[in-house]
């Protein structure tokens, strides 16, 4: 099981991580719309990076699905692209 804290601990790298993509991303020649999804509960921690297109969320609609996880989701590009649900 894994602990808040170490909950907090997986969020943090996993925000560092989000946050050195979209700067990598920034930096092609030609850069590209990107969502990073972190998440951590009691049993695993997964970070996920996908190229946002307009109508893909890659979230689901509902954020009380995500009621045992927490969750940061860092987008570069406009807020529109991706689809965010709320």
């Amino acid at each position: 099981m894994i602990s808040e804290a170490g909950q907090v601990v997986m969020l943090r790298h996993g925000l560092g991580l989000a946050l050195e993509v979209v700067r990598l991303v920034r930096a092609l020649p030609e850069p590209v719309a990107v969502r990073c999804i972190v998440s951590a509960n009691s049993t695993n921690g997964t970070f996920r990076f996908h190229r946002a297109r307009p109508g893909e969320s890659w979230l689901g609609p509902d954020v009380d699905d995500y009621s045992g996880d927490k969750l940061i989701v860092v987008d570069s590009g406009s807020a529109s692209i991706g689809g965010t649900p709320w």
